[in-house]
């Protein structure tokens, strides 16, 4: 309430007793300009006629200060249509004239009040929800963090054994070379130069066959098999079960092994076969050992790029290698799901100042949403071109879509569109914040039916 004379004051506060509200009173314009300063208030009862600083000098102050607080003009005088004008263009919600009734009086207030409670309520509402959203953001991140320092802890326990692992495959391999070698020796006594090149160049072929092979039909497998172990049998090779699944296995069947009869002499039909069989099992067993290994060793090393363990936060890499990891790191999802993705990668793009763990992240979110949007037998395109002072990776896919209706809250925290327990709502949020907040870059999406993009923009010097 302001007015500089203390008995209008003094009405006005009995007025407005009973609304049980906490009353200030102002004597003049620049005293309750002070008193905005240092409160909010629901209502402001301000009158015309002061001297000095009129009420209309009052408001338009407090208007400049961008005090949005409702303000009831009070007057005793010039009840003209241009200064009721003035006032309610400086922002008046009303315009009372002395005396005023006691019961309009408060029930005007009491609208206003009333309005500034629930004002009051909605923001409290909105702050504690903020805070529970920074809360569960904050319990995210460190979740994350902790993730990412448990799988570079996994990936430099693993490390040194997958490194054995893949030495001793190697040796392994040179070892039963020998092995074989000294074994050809036993039979090549029994075959003339032209015979033993002959089963060479049967040994391989069948091991190339082997290779590029893929799962025969269960039952057609068990038919072939059956078939081999007959022959064998009928022509006095010992143990010819035991032969005939790695020779099926290796492309050869009843009319490779009569060619192979017509070269040798029947008395050594026995150990050709016998060591053919061998050296087949033996070169499939290291070839599953040798790509076993390899696919671990790849992994453990792309878990460790990935997560830029014992390397500085903020670094100058090259992004098409963070990109190629979080591929691999996903390639069990996408094998699963029968994706294929495209790598069109821009050539000589130059290493960049970024938090390479964090952009990863990014990465795997965007890839992994893209795995679900397309579904079976999907495809995903990774690309990377530059423009003006930017490098832009876009993920691209085939699916669905993103409605147009919700496009624009994709970035908001806890929306998703997948089914409950399936997505928390913060992968692309946390890929915003990411990319924005950590970065200064952007983050685009461009979506409708069998084409949905995002693209993200990094600077290519700090800023």
């Amino acid at each position: 309430m302001v007015d500089d004379n203390p008995q209008n004051l003094l009405n006005l506060e009995a007025m407005l007793y009973s609304l049980g509200q906490n009353l200030v009173k102002a004597h003049s314009g620049m005293e309750a300009l002070r008193c905005l300063l240092n409160q909010d208030f629901a209502l402001i009862l301000l009158d015309v006629q002061m001297p000095g600083m009129d009420g209309f000098e009052t408001a338009n102050l407090i208007r400049e200060r961008s005090v949005s607080t409702p303000i009831i003009f009070l007057t005793a005088f010039n009840t003209s249509d241009n200064l009721v004008s003035k006032g309610y263009s400086l922002g008046a919600v009303d315009y009372l004239i002395k005396t005023i009734s006691p019961e309009i009086l408060t029930s005007k207030v009491a609208v206003f009040v009333d309005l500034f409670k629930k004002t009051e309520e909605v923001k409290r509402q909105a702050a504690q929800l903020k805070m529970q959203e920074l809360q569960m953001l904050s319990q995210q991140h460190e979740k994350l963090i902790a993730l990412g320092k448990l799988a570079a802890g996994l990936a430099h326990e693993l490390n040194n054994p997958a490194s054995a692992a893949r030495r001793a495959a190697e040796h392994l391999c040179h070892t039963m070379q020998i092995l074989e070698a000294l074994a050809l020796r036993r039979i090549e006594q029994h075959l003339t130069p032209t015979q033993l090149e002959r089963i060479l160049e049967l040994k391989r072929d069948a091991i190339e066959y082997a290779a590029t092979l893929d799962d025969l039909d269960y039952l057609a497998q068990i038919d072939l098999e059956d078939e081999l172990a007959d022959w064998l049998e009928s022509n006095g090779v010992a143990n010819g079960w035991r032969l005939a699944p790695t020779l099926v296995g290796a492309g050869l069947n009843t009319v490779a092994l009569e060619a192979i009869n017509n070269l040798v002499a029947t008395d050594a039909l026995n150990d050709v076969l016998t060591w053919l069989e061998a050296t087949l099992a033996s070169a499939t067993v290291l070839n599953v050992l040798d790509q076993g290994t390899d696919r671990i060793f790849k992994i453990v090393k792309a878990v460790k790029a990935y997560s830029y363990m014992d390397q500085t936060p903020r670094q100058y890499v090259d992004l098409h290698e963070g990109l190629d990891n979080t591929l691999i790191i996903l390639g069990y999802k996408l094998k699963s799901r029968s994706v294929t993705v495209i790598r069109e990668y821009s050539p000589n793009q130059p290493h960049i100042p970024v938090y390479a763990s964090a952009l990863n992240q990014v990465w795997t979110n965007l890839i992994d949403n893209a795995i679900d949007a397309v579904g079976e037998g999907g495809m995903i395109w990774v690309r990377t071109t530059s423009e003006k002072d930017y490098l832009i990776v876009e993920i691209a896919d085939n699916g669905l879509g993103i409605p147009p209706e919700i496009q624009s809250r994709i970035f908001e925290p806890f929306f998703t569109t997948k089914d409950v327990g399936a997505g928390t709502g913060l992968g692309l949020e946390i890929a915003y914040r990411i990319v924005v907040g950590q970065h200064n870059g952007d983050i685009r999406c461009f979506s409708k039916p069998g084409d949905t993009r995002f693209q993200v923009h990094l600077p290519f010097a700090d800023r």
